[in-house]
């Protein structure tokens, strides 16, 4: 993966100076992109089974070692227990095997078997598994811990105009209180096609914000579900962090 970079861009925020957009409402937007992804994982799905193979870029690898932990954060097995809230991730690397179990706010981390006390491990480990919930589950996530959604205005890229709704989370990612969450929505098609984040639950990435951009969905059990993924950091400089796809994805209903 090339490394792009260049200048860093604020998180968009709601102004009280804008005007409020024409049409539709934040929630009817966000209600119009859970219909068209297939609807809300919670109303009838019990556990998301999701395996992924990525790449990190090196610049982030030496500016972020513990976040990107890329000896063992390459590929996973990921499970999602949607009703419990919690997570079960297995990732693997030229370095062995790193197991995260997350349940807000109870974390587990093990490296080749042997348990982390570490806070720092700790910290960055809920971090990158919350995170990875928005980034795998999308506006299912965002119907769960979004709070009420603002509408910012309308952002044409590549030709495409896209609805940007912008979220406030209570908690946010891993240990953060807060963090906050801009949605870029396809206004033709209503799916969801980027997040952009902040990241507050850990020291070296306080301040910092990133982006992930859905490239592919696939259709599974009648939802879509993403499948192929960019990550970009946005701030405080903007390079190419680490892209990613899933090889497999299964959901499994509720009883």
């Amino acid at each position: 993966m090339l490394l792009a970079v260049g200048c860093a861009t604020n998180l968009p925020r709601p102004d009280a100076d804008d005007a409020t957009p024409e049409g539709r409402d934040a929630s009817a937007i966000l209600a119009g992109c859970l219909e068209a992804h297939g609807g809300n994982l919670k109303d009838s799905v019990k556990e998301v089974r999701i395996s992924i193979t990525g790449e990190w870029g090196s610049l982030i690898k030496k500016i972020q070692p513990l976040v990107t932990d890329a000896g063992y954060r390459i590929e996973s097995e990921e499970r999602y227990w949607i009703q419990e809230d919690r997570s079960l991730v297995e990732w693997t690397g030229p370095e062995g095997i790193k197991r995260i179990a997350w349940g807000r706010p109870e974390i587990e981390v093990w490296y080749n078997g042997v348990v982390s006390e570490d806070p720092d491990v700790l910290a960055s480990s809920a971090l990158t598994a919350e995170a990875f919930t928005l980034f795998h589950l999308g506006p299912s996530y965002l119907a769960w811990h979004g709070g009420k959604p603002v509408r910012l205005a309308d952002e044409e890229i590549e030709g495409r105009r896209y609805h940007r709704l912008y979220f406030v989370l209570e908690p946010g990612f891993g240990f953060s209180p807060r963090d906050e969450v801009v949605a870029y929505i396809d206004a033709e098609n209503n799916r969801l096609f980027r997040v952009w984040i902040t990241l507050e639950g850990f020291e070296t990435t306080r301040g910092a914000s990133v982006d992930v951009t859905y490239l592919d969905y696939r259709q599974v059990s009648g939802f879509l579900m993403p499948s192929k993924f960019v990550e970009r950091v946005r701030a405080p400089l903007s390079l190419n962090a680490h892209s990613w796809e899933a090889t497999e994805i299964e959901l499994k209903e509720r009883d």
